[in-house]
């Protein structure tokens, strides 16, 4: 068969080509319904019908954008939270629950197209139709097709609350060629009898019907042995369908609805075990964090520390929107900026709260940075640039103020807080600090450094990325060698740049997602490591001695990361979200390498 574009397609089968033409109409009209119903009984063959959508949903045409499937999401079995992770995962979008989801997509004015499959075999269709289908419908750039079995009380619900959709009823024989399904049901079953089958596929051939969910499922032990070693939709399903249970609500049932759509992606125990004990907070009960730490045993990654909002007696910083490491007086110290322009200072070995720097700034942090004098500055949302707490002292008494331009680091202090004022027609978007000074980014793809040359603060520019600069680190080969700078941008690239040289040609990382945050630590007898954060929720540690890459996603957004070193010589990797932070201590091995 051809499409509307010319191009020839394999047929779906079952002289389904009727059904199959008015799908990639419907698909590449922009005038179409916003909804499409595929609906009919068992054995209709509506999942093969989709099947062969989903392989041509993508084919080149002179306009994919209104040929793609951009996510499916199969319910059967799956609650509420658990469909808005699926579609989440295939948008790479980090969705904690519906409505983030749904304001997400709303956010972004691309065309989608998304499939719901079995709506009928969810654990939750009234939910669903109610949660996410509706509110979905209200988004004028969002198309959907849900598959729901005739009859089922939600299909006559999704019938009767949405204003004129399209239906196929693939009882209908509109939808169904005659002689084509008797040529296939003769190949498929040469003893069916074609007359009384047609048009429904599933009565010439033996297939696999699916099994209907349970409505009354007996709860099983809430432990973290036998959740992580569950279906992770079932829990996520029990979870959402027993608010009035106790454990819904403790540290372990919060734990699991926060790195749910994490959870629901992993595919080991063992994998499940490290990303929930990554989002357990470490005052839990120490048999529990126990048991989740031997079942992770495999993982290239240890647990050092977790602190959440829902547990007072945790060190939990506050939101995170920016992290850096100390310098100076803030040497074994982390940096943490939230949403009102306010940093705390954090311990590098179990991530206490040891002091608060405020801002007279009450902005929303972009980046944060520590010059090499101790002085923390920060980014804001809007570009400007400021200082944070009190600015180190310079030299003393009458010296200082007999000669206060002799010291080197106010210049540099200097200089950093007025460069915004140096670039016309762009805005600050990222900061970092460097060992001899600081490095900025801004909305033109260009990256700032700037570094203290024989007592003169020496500013070398370089364009980078196509689109705003999003993350920045700096870093010193073998702690004292030549200073590099790596950035991450909208355009999803991560490039090493070393200043007053050409940048590298190929970027180290390229993703199809925007890169949120870098953190970066070298010193000296150890390798350097970077650590990056994407917008999909991904975070991942690469050593750049030896290339190793360990992947990890904690399940909700990411907003920062920092790479460090404890006094002890470990490495860590601080991540910071917006209701918890948890401190990762990689060690490779060769099965994880990426």
């Amino acid at each position: 068969m051809s499409d509307r574009t010319g191009l020839r397609l394999r047929k779906p089968g079952a002289g389904r080509e009727p059904a199959a033409s008015a799908l990639l109409t419907w698909l590449t009209d922009p005038h179409s319904p916003q909804l499409c119903i595929l609906t009919g009984p068992t054995g209709a063959g509506k999942s093969h019908l989709l099947a062969w959508l989903l392989e041509h949903g993508g084919t080149t045409s002179p306009d994919p954008s209104n040929r793609r499937i951009h996510a499916v999401a199969p319910l059967t079995g799956v609650g509420l939270r658990g469909a808005a992770w699926l579609l989440a995962d295939h948008l790479r979008l980090p969705a904690r629950a519906p409505g983030e989801l749904v304001a997400a997509v709303t956010r972004d004015k691309r065309h989608t197209v998304l499939i719901l499959c079995d709506l009928h075999l969810s654990h939750a269709p009234e939910a669903i139709l109610e949660q996410l289908i509706q509110p979905l419908l209200q988004i004028t750039h969002v198309k959907l097709i849900i598959e729901s079995r005739t009859g089922a009380p939600c299909t006559e619900q999704l019938l009767g609350h949405t204003l004129q959709p399209a239906v196929m009823d693939l009882t209908h024989p509109r939808w169904t060629d005659p002689d084509g399904f008797r040529r296939w049901a003769q190949t498929a079953n040469s003893a069916a009898d074609t007359e009384h089958c047609y048009p429904l596929p599933g009565l010439a051939v033996q297939t696999e019907r699916k099994t209907e969910p349970q409505s009354g499922q007996a709860p099983f032990a809430f432990t973290a042995q036998s959740l992580v070693q569950a279906d992770p939709h079932t829990v996520t399903a029990w979870l959402d369908q027993q608010p009035a249970i106790a454990e819904r609500a403790s540290d372990l049932g919060r734990a699991w609805l926060r790195a749910g759509q994490s959870l629901c992606a992993c595919d080991t125990p063992s994998t499940r075990a490290l990303t929930l004990l990554a989002a357990l907070d470490s005052t839990t009960a120490a048999d529990t964090r126990r048991v989740l730490h031997d079942l992770a045993r495999p993982e290239p990654w240890r647990v050092a520390h977790t602190s959440t909002r829902k547990n007072t007696n945790s060190y939990w910083p506050g939101p995170t929107t920016a992290l850096c490491t100390g310098a100076a007086r803030y040497a074994q110290r982390v940096l943490c900026a939230d949403h009102l322009g306010d940093v705390r200072v954090l311990d590098h070995a179990d991530g206490a709260a040891t002091g608060r720097l405020t801002s007279s700034h009450n902005r929303p942090t972009a980046a944060v940075l520590c010059l090499p004098d101790g002085t923390v500055v920060a980014v804001d949302d809007f570009g400007g640039v400021s200082l944070v707490g009190e600015a180190p002292p310079s030299r003393p008494g009458l010296q200082a103020l007999l000669e206060p331009e002799a010291e080197p680091w106010t210049q540099l202090r200097r200089v950093a807080l007025t460069f915004p004022t140096r670039i016309p027609g762009a805005t600050l978007t990222a900061a970092a600090s460097l060992p001899d000074g600081a490095v900025f980014g801004d909305s033109s793809g260009h990256v700032h450094a700037l570094r203290l040359k024989e007592d003169v603060v020496d500013v070398t520019s370089h364009v980078l990325h196509d689109g705003p600069v999003t993350a920045l680190a700096g870093l010193a080969l073998e702690g004292t060698g030549p200073t590099l700078v790596y950035s991450g941008g909208a355009d999803g690239r991560i490039r090493a740049w070393s200043p007053g040289t050409p940048p590298m040609p190929e970027p180290l990382l390229h993703r199809p997602d925007r890169v949120v945050d870098l953190g970066a630590s070298s010193d000296e007898g150890h390798p350097a490591e970077l650590a990056a954060a994407w917008a999909d929720g991904l975070v991942q540690y690469i050593n750049l001695d030896s290339g190793v890459i360990l992947p990890f996603r904690p399940g909700p957004p990411v907003r920062a990361v920092c790479c460090l070193r404890t006094s002890a010589g470990e490495p860590r990797v601080m991540i910071g979200m917006d209701d918890c932070m948890t401190t990762l201590v990689p060690h490779p091995q060769p099965a994880h390498n990426d």
